[in-house]
């Protein structure tokens, strides 16, 4: 193919300088079908599109020839020729500089730094007319003075934006070709949340200026914000065009790609963003969300380590952090992670939020409620806050009015209406359930759930947070016996039963779900091979078909409870099985992810009803918790 190549490049370079340019140019296309970063072919055709009109097409195909040898003194020359053509001086210049910054010694360097003053200077004196020259017996109407500039884009910045776009309006009258001031518009139309104005405004920009790579950048921000992603997307690559050093378009295309789900796209572009500015703290803290939205919880950490190192006060890179500690379990390191970012930026609703999630994982209900609440104070209408508080009640009454209040702020937020309904059913007041029946509802899992546990012979106890339930079945128990715990994980729960049962043993890989779960893929669950160092508890590592068997041949002593948190309807039919032997009348079997879930017949609900029927047993159901998804039960006929 080398051979080929070759050939069709020296043809083609004959038929150029013969002026021969469209066969010329189908030779070049030839060659960059076969090789599409040939630098001298991409650098040719360029070339050929600036020679015939079309600046703006040459541009992707010049940037290309520079990326692939950038020490080529021609290809600079030919890329701030076509900058210059199509009046992008400013971006003309700043090339220039880097070429000369990367050492490249090139004599027509000057010629093109004259002209693009000369240029310049034209522009200060005269008005551009179609044809491109200028007249200078009319004087041109452009940008005001820089101190009007600055004064309204200190209102923007302050945050005055209706003051801004009066004083806009104003210097447009007095500019009305002013590219800036239509870019500063733009970005005060999308401050207001007037986003069709916004891009009205940025479209007159770059009609005015087509090499304007900034108005371009700042449309694509506002049309990502319309949800017009791919139009984002295509503005990015003309500003991108225009300005191939562009770190923020960069940076701004990898949101948009990974808004599309392409996270992979969207890394790269962060990296571009990165290789052009290195210290780019933004893009940095993005890269890690990508990451973190990829599973890869630790390189996405260390991404946000990296923006940290740059902006140590950077509340959000803090904030994204303690999200990848949280979903990896660490729990206290996600509480650090928080508390930094509120130190920084004290009325975060989210991180409120998400420190309330933590402690209300680790069983800190106060501490939950207390960080719920301060939500509240800084965004009252906050609904997921209203509806986690009726997760911390101790009765039916108090968990009944967080759920009535998130419906009084969201009335469209679908958990809290479910969930109503079925506490409702609890105070005896089956009407909204029964609706609820006959809607399209009927199959959502939260449906489905109630559905199941209300044709019980008897309501179970409701609870409304794992605690509450755990200390109950603990009341219940045999507290002279262990406790056995199938999914240990990070050992919250086995922190909780040891308090009263002073021995336990917990089995896990230590190393996430063996297989996907629902939406959760496997190696989800992780704890990165540590296993907790509790006082009283056994640990025993590995999967279950491979520990169970070699643990239960010994004989074992009776559990008092058994708290099954595999998720897997595959790991807990295991479990259950060679537990039998440490299983009686009195034991108390915990399902942690029992109902609710998506699939939740398919997973531990299977699993229970498939190990009694095999064994001719049955079970009454103790306690239930909507809230948790947990199910106690005891075995009859055992």
């Amino acid at each position: 193919m080398e051979n080929v190549v070759q050939e069709a490049m020296s043809r083609g370079i004959e038929m150029h300088k013969a002026g021969e340019f469209e066969l010329a140019s189908q030779l070049y296309t030839y060659v960059l079908q076969l090789e599409p970063k040939h630098a001298d072919a991409n650098h040719n055709t360029g070339v050929i599109e600036v020679i015939s009109g079309r600046a703006p097409k040459a541009i992707p195909f010049l940037r290309t020839a520079l990326e692939k040898n950038p020490n080529h003194g021609q290809y600079w020359i030919s890329y701030i020729d076509a900058l210059i053509r199509m009046d992008a001086l400013g971006d003309a210049q700043n090339m220039l500089t880097q070429a000369k910054e990367r050492g490249a010694e090139v004599a027509a360097f000057d010629q093109l730094e004259q002209r693009i003053k000369q240029l310049n200077k034209k522009a200060v004196g005269g008005i551009k007319t179609p044809s491109g020259s200028f007249s200078d017996k009319t004087t041109r109407v452009q940008d005001p003075p820089q101190d009007q500039q600055k004064s309204l884009i200190n209102l923007y910045g302050q945050g005055q934006l209706k003051e801004a776009l009066e004083q806009a309006t104003i210097l447009l009258q007095q500019f009305p070709n002013s590219s800036v001031l239509f870019n500063i518009s733009g970005a005060i139309n999308n401050g207001l949340g007037q986003l069709d104005a916004s891009i009205g405004a940025y479209s007159k920009a770059v009609a005015i200026k087509p090499g304007y790579a900034e108005a371009y950048n700042n449309m694509g921000v506002t049309l990502k914000e319309q949800g017009k992603l791919e139009e984002a997307i295509e503005a990015y690559e003309k500003a991108l065009t225009i300005k191939p050093d562009y770190a923020e378009a960069y940076n701004n295309m990898g949101a948009t790609l990974q808004e599309q789900g392409k996270l992979k796209e969207a890394i790269q572009a962060y990296t571009k963003a990165l290789a052009i500015k290195p210290g780019y703290a933004e893009a940095y803290n993005n890269i890690g969300n990508a990451l973190k939205e990829q599973g890869k919880l630790e390189e996405a950490i260390e991404a946000y380590n990296k923006a940290l190192v740059i902006e140590p006060d950077y509340a959000e890179a803090y904030y994204n952090m303690g999200n990848a500690l949280k979903e990896q379990g660490k729990l206290e390191e996600a509480i650090e992670a928080y508390n930094k970012a509120l130190a920084i930026k004290p009325d975060s609703s989210d991180a409120f939020f998400n420190l309330g999630v933590v402690f209300h994982q680790q069983g800190k209900l106060k501490r939950a409620a207390e960080s719920y609440k301060q939500v509240l104070c800084i965004k009252p209408s906050y609904a997921e806050a209203l509806y986690a508080l009726s997760g911390t009640a101790n009765d039916l009454s108090e968990a009944k009015g967080w759920v009535e209040n998130c419906l009084q702020v969201d009335k469209g937020h679908l958990k809290a209406k479910l969930m109503l309904s079925a506490l409702r059913f609890y105070e005896s007041g089956e009407t909204d359930f029964n609706n609820l029946m006959q809607s399209s509802l009927k199959d959502h899992p939260y449906m489905r759930s109630f559905a199941w546990a209300f044709s019980l012979p008897e309501l179970p106890e409701l609870y409304f947070h794992r605690w509450a339930l755990f200390d109950r079945m603990v009341e219940l128990s045999n507290k002279a016996r262990p406790f056995y715990e199938f999914g240990v994980w990070r050992g919250e729960a086995f922190k909780h039963l040891i308090k009263t049962f002073k021995k336990g043993y917990g089995f896990d890989t230590f190393e996430g779900i063996p297989e996907d779960w629902h939406d959760e893929k496997a190696g989800t669950y992780s704890s990165d091979g540590n296993i907790p160092k509790i006082k009283g508890g056994e640990f025993i590592v590995g999967k279950f078909e491979d520990s169970l068997p070699g643990f239960f041949s010994e004989k074992r002593p009776m559990a008092s409870i058994i708290n099954f948190d595999a998720d897997l309807y595959s790991s807990t039919i295991c479990a259950l099985n060679y537990s039998q032997p440490v299983i009686d009348q009195h034991t108390i079997l915990i399902f942690d992810e029992f109902i609710i879930n998506k699939n939740w017949e398919q997973d531990e609900y299977k699993a229970l009803n498939e190990f009694c029927l095999n064994n001719n047993y049955t079970h009454e159901v103790l306690a239930i918790s909507f809230f948790t998804k947990q199910v106690a039960v005891r075995l009859i006929g055992i």
